[in-house]
């Protein structure tokens, strides 16, 4: 039997996910929580095999619980939850430790899959994540100093307000456009905003 913990913090998700998954011969529910800091006290007390935790929950979300987990137990195979297809998530989940990456409209026998995958010491990614990893980790990423940029035109701002608040040049804000369009594949700062967005950048 697999030992898992389900720490999500809707309700009807959380006892959805532990009445199907209980349901599964080669699954023990043996805890569930509503929020990142319960999970992991579930995680130090039940010492699960596996804990699907959930990525946005108060008093603690799912990025901050797999890296606790990990620090006081690291057998723990940890899953994130979540509705979002988001690639920053995503690579923020990996970076902390988690052995998969379970979007919730997934079918059950699909995140049992998951679970057995992350048990066997390997990594489980939702199958319309799977094309986004090639790209994710190479070295053309934005840079922090980038991400701002692009954070502070989504407000609005200028490039001589960026400069001035950033204390460039504007020359050197608009050399940061070019390096930006470029790395996103956009035409105009209108298109790269809206990559950002959907890959999580901003």
């Amino acid at each position: 039997m697999i030992r898992i913990i389900v720490v999500e913090d809707q309700c009807l998700v959380r006892d959805a996910l532990v009445a199907l998954l209980s349901l599964q011969p080669s699954i023990e529910v043996v805890g569930y929580g509503s929020s990142g800091t319960e999970g992991v006290a579930l995680a130090s007390e039940l010492k699960p095999d596996v804990a699907l935790v959930d990525i946005q929950m108060a008093d603690g979300d799912g990025i901050w619980a797999i890296k606790e987990i990990h620090r006081h137990a690291p057998s723990i195979r940890c899953l994130l939850l979540t509705t979002f297809a988001k690639d920053d998530y995503l690579r923020q989940g990996l970076a902390a430790g988690a052995s998969g990456y379970v979007l919730k409209d997934t079918p059950t026998q699909e995140v049992v899959h998951a679970i057995e995958e992350a048990l066997a010491g390997r990594t489980w990614i939702a199958p319309s994540m799977q094309s986004r990893l090639s790209g994710m980790f190479q070295p053309d990423a934005l840079s922090e100093r980038e991400r701002t940029v692009l954070k502070m035109a989504e407000t609005g701002a200028t490039n001589r307000e960026i400069a001035q608040q950033l204390f460039l040049a504007e020359g050197s804000v608009k050399n940061l456009w070019t390096d930006i369009l470029g790395k996103l594949s956009a035409r105009n700062r209108v298109e790269a905003l809206a990559i950002a967005r959907d890959k999580g950048f901003i």
